[in-house]
């Protein structure tokens, strides 16, 4: 999730006084002062380069002594491992196998839960959830939205999920990158401070995973997320993809067989223009707009301008280039929004609700941080002392490293194109109250994609997608979907789901609707499922937990 705006009081970030920060509210997205971008770019380059020096200096990872923990390695990476225990429910109410660890890799540690499918783990698919940010904690997905417990509403403990995605697939939430959550890095090491060097932590950790659990190279790969997993989840299946088919000699082929981009930032100047339909229009669902005249006049004004400077950013990646841009289109467009996002003010990722808390303006947030800053879970999943005690949803310094660096001014949509045509199916779904990763701003790079299924992508009309929610077949949103050939004689589905009545968090906010889109995704149900004649039922085993569909 991109949340770094909101851990500010009054208009600062006096909550954070270690690092300069801008001190009037950004846009998630774009968090700092453009004009930083010029002082910070020769320490971005340099961090990099110390990054590369350190980490190839690092022979060896120390083994955990605790005896709980198992050691995985291959010999393709000898200076990468996995170490991994396995929990019991008493810390997550999962209904499933679990097991929490660590990757330990040339100095960074990538902190892991990973839960079995509630239905058939030797032969139901494995999926990688990825929280955005940049800095956001897998946690969040796991314990606000999907994940097979839920934090309860004191913060004590958890309660299990009836719509958790992890019915149907086995699931791994992972806090990436380094310095994100539970993740750390030992000192002197410069963390990645963009997608592409997150990326190739990833790529080895799938691959290092995989030889823990050997039986699930059989089954198809997904890599799920929302917000800014629209840089992450691109990046890291280009890199798969890559390394899959380019490497001389690949100790193992990742299956990756698809990605879910939930309200994903893959787009920065595409998010910026969704604002005007979103907040001045009802199309996203409501009974009027959001804004007035006089503040829409503002944003229809500068818009054309952004978009201008958007543009040259793309052209010319250059942070100075970049911060201006991000720095006009924010002060002239997203301000008139977010400057009002604070405890019971707006909302970005609801226009219809207000802002809960400063934390994630979701007051389960805190709960999960509580919780897992208890000496009881502390102990459970054996958090070194590296990672502090404090630990946090969201990450700032991560936020910010990765926008010196000019990470979040940037598309991924040649990413999403690379994997398209190298046949791995893309499905973008958004709740349509978001602002923050907008439903206009998606469809519009989507429909401008330049692939060869892109002149009937645009010709097609999005219709309506239903679903069963309380016991009910109901309209849950609206699709369209184009299948076209792909290298090695694959097919590639090209997928755009809007889903009523929700916001940011699908999961979170409509969680039957949720879990019935993502199993339709996975099995390639969509298209049946999606037919307002058919009707859909849920399927309960003995305990009444969801697993699957019947058509």
């Amino acid at each position: 999730l991109t949340f770094s705006s909101l851990h500010q009081t009054s208009g600062s970030f006096s909550r954070f006084s270690s690092i300069d920060l801008i001190t009037h509210k950004l846009r998630p997205q774009l968090v700092g002062r453009y004009t930083d971008m010029v002082r910070f770019t020769s320490l971005a380059v340099s961090g990099l380069a110390l990054f590369t020096g350190i980490a190839s200096a690092v022979a060896t990872q120390k083994d955990v002594e605790s005896p709980e923990f198992t050691t995985f390695s291959v010999p393709e990476h000898p200076h990468h491992a996995i170490r991994i225990k396995e929990q019991s429910d008493e810390i997550c109410n999962a209904g499933s196998r679990q097991w929490t660890g660590w990757l330990d890799t040339g100095g960074k540690h990538l902190f892991f839960w990973y839960f079995e499918s509630l239905n058939d783990p030797e032969k139901d698919p494995l999926s990688l959830w990825m929280t955005g940010g940049p800095g956001g904690s897998g946690l969040v997905g796991l314990m606000l939205e999907l994940g097979p417990c839920l934090i309860n509403d004191n913060g004590t403990g958890t309660v299990h999920n009836p719509y958790a995605w992890n019915s149907n697939s086995s699931m791994i939430f992972v806090d990436q990158p380094a310095g994100t959550g539970l993740s750390y890095f030992d000192k002197d090491i410069v963390p990645p401070v963009t997608s592409y060097t997150a990326a190739e932590d990833m790529n080895i950790f799938l691959r290092i995973f995989y030889k823990a659990f050997p039986h699930l190279a059989t089954q198809p790969f997904h890599i799920v997320g929302e917000s800014y997993g629209g840089h992450y989840i691109p990046t890291l299946a280009a890199e798969i993809v890559h390394y899959n088919t380019e490497s001389p000699a690949p100790d193992f082929k990742v299956p990756l067989a698809s990605v879910l981009i939930g309200n994903g930032y893959v787009s920065p100047a595409d998010t910026t223009w969704g604002f005007y339909e979103t907040l001045c229009t009802t199309k996203p669902g409501v009974p009027e707009p959001v804004f007035n005249s006089s503040s829409c006049a503002k944003i229809a004004a500068a818009l054309p301008r952004c978009m201008y400077l958007q543009e040259a950013c793309y052209k010319y990646p250059d942070t100075i280039i970049c911060g201006a841009a991000g720095g006009f289109c924010f002060e002239n467009i997203d301000l008139l929004y977010y400057q009002d996002v604070k405890t019971g003010g707006r909302n970005p990722f609801d226009i219809t609700r207000p802002c809960e808390t400063e934390n994630i303006c979701y007051g389960a947030g805190e709960g999960i941080e509580t919780y897992i800053n208890s000496d009881r879970i502390r102990a459970a999943l054996e958090i070194p002392k590296e990672v502090g005690k404090n630990f946090s949803l969201i990450s700032v310094d991560v936020n910010r490293a990765f926008e010196l660096a000019g990470d979040t001014f940037l598309s991924t949509e040649a990413q999403v194109k690379y994997i398209l045509e190298s046949g791995i199916d893309v499905l973008i779904y958004n709740g349509d109250f978001d602002l923050a990763c907008n439903t206009a701003g998606n469809i519009r790079w989507t429909n401008k994609l330049s692939w060869a299924g892109q002149v009937e992508f645009n010709a097609k009309e999005l219709e309506p997608w239903f679903a069963v929610k309380g016991g009910e077949s109901v309209r849950a949103g609206k699709w369209k979907q184009v299948t076209k050939p792909a290298k090695g004689g694959r097919e590639t589905k090209f997928a755009f789901v809007t889903v009523e009545g929700s916001g940011h968090m699908v999961p979170l906010d409509q969680p039957e609707v949720g879990l019935q889109m993502v199993r339709n995704w996975l099995f390639g149900e969509f298209g049946k499922a999606s037919k307002g004649g058919v009707e859909v039922h849920l399927v309960g085993n003995e305990e009444g937990q969801f697993v699957s569909l019947e058509l």
